[in-house]
């Protein structure tokens, strides 16, 4: 028989197998898809903020002096006066039909919403996580649960006790086969984890602030800044709403004299 000094294989810890070697490299690549995600959230949220400091509060000033040129105008009698005849926003307004009234109360839980959400309930309970990663993830499901629950909506409470019974938080037992069954669940659960990371980066890089940073972005590869040229065009704008509310507050000033 081979001893471990002559057989050096021997002293080589035992290959994982599949399924493990599967959950690791999903792991690696969840933990880098997340970075990614959040650190373009940081980038959009940072060109947000300061588009609405430097932009959004010129073209505040922008509105409140075009509606102050609107009056001066209509006094001096360069514009008419709003047309108040076409008031359909009041009956419209006080149009309210049957099924709006029925709507305005909640029915009741019936007795299978009932019975779902106790199932639910006592199933997910975050009193009986093993440990505290296992405890968030039971107190967001039941929140989700109670969510679902006070709007009475029976499919989403059957979807929520589905995802359970489909995790590998749902497995008991420490034989291998229960072993083997969780390290598939949570492998399953970091794919669909990974192609909604996806979908949320189509969703952001489709935004409108996602579209200003790559314009943003091009034109500084090109050697100039957009975002200074939307400033100095906001300013532009400004003066010649200021320069159109002079005049108009002028032309009063000689029609009142």
């Amino acid at each position: 028989m081979s001893s471990p000094a002559t057989n050096p294989s021997a002293l080589q810890p035992a290959p994982p197998d599949g399924d493990a070697a599967r959950l690791a490299a999903l792991e690696v690549r969840l933990g880098t898809r997340e970075t990614e995600l959040e650190a373009l959230k940081v980038d959009l949220q940072q060109l947000q903020a300061r588009y609405l400091s430097d932009i959004g509060a010129l073209y505040s000033e922008l509105a409140t002096i075009d509606a102050e040129v609107e009056a001066a105008e209509i006094r001096a009698g360069l514009r008419p006066p709003p047309d108040e005849s076409d008031d359909s926003s009041s009956d419209g307004a006080s149009a309210v039909s049957e099924d709006d009234v029925s709507c305005g109360g909640q029915a009741a839980p019936s007795d299978m919403l009932k019975r779902v959400f106790r199932d639910l309930a006592r199933t997910i309970h975050p009193d009986l996580a093993q440990d505290d990663a296992a405890r968030f993830r039971r107190h967001s499901l039941m929140a989700e649960a109670n969510r679902a629950y006070a709007e009475r909506d029976h499919d989403r409470l059957l979807l929520i006790l589905r995802r359970w019974e489909l995790s590998p938080e749902a497995v008991t037992g420490d034989d291998p086969d229960s072993a083997r069954l969780r390290v598939t669940r949570k492998a399953t659960q970091i794919e669909e984890r990974l192609v909604a990371i996806d979908a949320e980066f189509i969703e952001l890089r489709n935004s409108a602030i996602a579209r200003l940073k790559h314009k943003i972005d091009d034109t500084r590869r090109q050697g100039w800044d957009l975002f200074a040229e939307m400033v100095l065009q906001a300013r532009a704008d400004i003066a010649r709403a200021k320069a159109r509310l002079a005049a108009a507050r002028r032309m009063v000033g000689i029609r009142l004299t």
